[in-house]
């Protein structure tokens, strides 16, 4: 969490010489910042594949819809952020695609990038380490695969890596901690894998899931990654820990408010977001909070404006 305060005294409105301070540094660590993040829903299912993109701000607990929209109706895609920007890969509309997005909040815009995927993949998985994306695994309309992709937004580049997933995967979760991607789960295993973009290589982790779970999300906070629901046999409402510096797992005491999976999430301020997914067979629009450091979820009061699954996020701010 940024602190908002030094030695007590309240820096929330603070200004040198009449500017406004929008940042506050200390070593090269951000100690303030007067930009708190915003989560960007981008598409998903509502009955029928969806364009729509909304921005909530957890500072007020309110969702907007963006002017702009996703240049198709997609779900199954991955949306990851990187420079305060959220580029979107693949995903599902119609068939599966091989479409790159980049999309800016600051001016609500959209653009569809020159590079594409190596193939048309959804309901892949993606992080990034050092401003590059990596895309794992995903579904190309027939089979899992287990290829790894890197996406170099700076060059709009893409290439195919030596290393693979040890198993070909779709509804993986991934996230990016101290330099390497963590895989958790998908295609219904409980197998976790560890992949490091500075030499190209993947290895299995010692740890393992709780359970057999696909169709999950998940975000970081303090370097722990936290996965939300999913399908492991049936619907599932656990928030799962896993922490890398250890390769140790725990379920924790706080569950959603109910079972449930294709759902998507991203951090803000030290804590998780949670916002639609597919209980059964209905989308919902809930939004859930989810507090890592007290281990505690609540239900915001605002809401999706459809029942929405299969969407993606990210934060930025």
């Amino acid at each position: 969490m940024i602190p908002t305060s030094i030695d007590g005294t309240d820096i929330t409105g603070a200004t040198i010489d009449g500017t406004d301070v929008q940042e506050i540094t200390v070593d090269g660590d951000v100690v303030f910042s007067a930009s708190q993040p915003k989560i960007y829903h981008l598409g998903g299912l509502s009955g029928s594949t969806i364009d729509d993109i909304y921005e909530y701000d957890p500072a007020t607990d309110s969702i907007s819809t963006q002017s702009v929209t996703l240049p198709k109706n997609i779900r199954g895609a991955s949306a990851v952020p990187v420079d305060g920007k959220v580029y979107i890969l693949g995903g599902r509309s119609g068939s599966d695609i091989d479409d790159i997005y980049e999309y800016d909040p600051a001016t609500d815009s959209i653009s569809t990038q020159s590079a594409t995927l190596p193939q048309d993949v959804g309901f892949a998985t993606a992080a990034a380490v050092d401003g590059k994306i990596y895309h794992l695994g995903g579904f190309d309309g027939s089979s899992d695969i287990d290829d790894i992709y890197e996406y170099d937004p700076a060059t709009d580049s893409i290439s195919t890596q030596s290393a693979t997933l040890p198993q070909a995967k779709s509804g993986g979760t991934a996230e990016s901690v101290s330099g390497k991607i963590y895989h958790l789960g998908g295609s219904t295993t409980d197998d976790i894998y560890e992949y490091d973009p500075a030499t190209d290589s993947i290895s299995t982790q010692s740890a393992t899931l709780p359970r057999n779970i696909t169709q999950a999300t998940s975000a970081v906070i303090d370097s722990k990654i936290y996965q939300l629901g999913g399908d492991a046999g049936g619907d599932i409402d656990d928030i799962v820990e896993y922490d890398p510096a250890t390769d140790s797992i725990s379920t924790q005491s706080a569950t959603l408010p109910q079972n449930l999976r294709f759902g998507t999430a991203a951090p803000a301020d030290g804590k998780i977001y949670h916002l639609g997914g597919l209980a059964g067979s209905s989308g919902i629009d809930d939004i859930y909070e989810y507090d890592p450091a007290t281990d505690s979820i609540s239900t915001q009061s605002a809401t999706l404006p459809k029942n929405i699954s299969q969407a993606t996020s990210a934060s930025v701010g």
